[in-house]
């Protein structure tokens, strides 16, 4: 499949990588080598910088603080059939760990690990495009191969899903009977506990940090049908910080659909239509053409924070304040990839 992943017959074991080496990391060095990637014109508009932010993300995402399990150290979803490749959440990431090959294999001779380059490219990416600045703290090591999950029984699911515990969607129904009389997807709360206690209480995160990731994060990119069965950018410009997806959230309309809704074809929006059994918000509205405004979406996990009381009052306070946004996500952002590392 185009993610990498899936339950194949082969083994972990057949995923092979070199030892580190031994010689020191210049890391202004490697740095220079991941600003000279990040912009490619062949790749989803224009730069990889969105792509490498979610392999870092996605990597440090699994850490859980009750068994200091998980996180970034060991860059274990490079193991093809492993446990973190398999994860549905991170289909597509294997363009990203290829991406970033060619670097590490120009400092093959160093120590520099991979579970350092992800992040690294992480943060280069965030800088490049007006992201926050953030200190870069090395020394995390990778797993040599697959054991170190096997061994704990564990398997993938500790990243957020995009619609769980929602009621499901049903062939020929109407998309929007899925909605409470509110305008919120039937079942938003069970979702909403899903993200905030299953995956980022779980981490050691509070409800600031959990907003400020998702607002500077999703700000980053696109969705893609054949990865995640999900279409489209969250904001007009996926390639540069900013708090547009707070605002946005906030101040725009959004509507409801699924695969079936083909009247956005209609509207220029064909980009922003699910796979089938997948459903989103888009900034459409049937029977308001807006020839200027920009094809965007939301999924649900997204809109759980203008809807939870708790997470909307960060919500808008980013909305006010794109300086304020910067720095916690940058921190949240920094701390989010150092769990698990054993840093001081």
């Amino acid at each position: 499949s185009g993610s990498g992943s899936g339950s194949g017959s082969g083994s972990s074991a057949t995923t092979t990588f070199a030892p580190p080496g031994t010689e020191p990391v210049d890391y202004d060095a490697v740095r220079a080598e991941l600003v000279h990637l990040l912009d490619n014109p062949s790749w989803d508009d224009g730069s990889l910088a969105p792509i490498l932010i979610r392999l870092a993300w996605h990597s440090s995402g699994t850490y859980d603080a009750a068994t200091q399990t998980g996180g970034s150290n060991g860059a274990g979803m490079r193991f093809r059939d492993g446990t973190e490749a398999a994860d549905p959440e991170n289909a597509g990431l294997d363009y990203a760990r290829a991406f970033l090959e060619p670097v590490k294999n120009k400092f093959a001779r160093t120590t520099l690990s991979y579970s350092d380059l992800w992040i690294l490219a992480s943060y280069v990416a965030l800088q490049h495009t007006g992201g926050p600045v953030l200190e870069f703290t090395p020394g995390r090591i990778d797993h040599v191969d697959e054991s170190y999950w096997h061994d704990q029984g564990m398997t993938y699911g500790r990243l957020p899903a995009a619609e769980k515990y929602l009621c499901p969607h049903l062939e020929g129904v109407a998309t929007a009977s899925g909605l409470d009389e509110t305008g919120k997807v039937v079942g938003w709360q069970g979702l909403c506990t899903h993200v905030r206690n299953q995956v980022f209480y779980r981490m050691g995160f509070d409800d600031r940090e959990i907003v400020a990731l998702l607002c500077g994060g999703h700000v980053y990119g696109r969705c893609h049908p054949h990865f995640s069965g999900y279409a489209g950018p969250w904001v007009e410009h996926p390639t540069q910080f900013s708090n547009e997806y707070a605002t946005d959230m906030i101040e725009d309309e959004w509507t409801f659909v699924g695969h079936d809704d083909v009247w956005l074809d209609e509207y220029g929006a064909e980009e922003l239509r699910p796979a089938p059994g997948k459903r989103q918000f888009v900034n459409k509205v049937l029977g308001k053409i807006d020839g200027e405004e920009p094809n965007q979406m939301m999924l649900v996990t997204d809109m759980i924070l203008a809807w939870d009381p708790d997470f909307r009052v960060y919500l808008e306070e980013y909305a006010a304040s794109e300086a304020k946004l910067k720095q916690d996500f940058g921190a949240a952002f920094k701390k989010l990839t150092e769990l698990g590392c054993g840093f001081q």
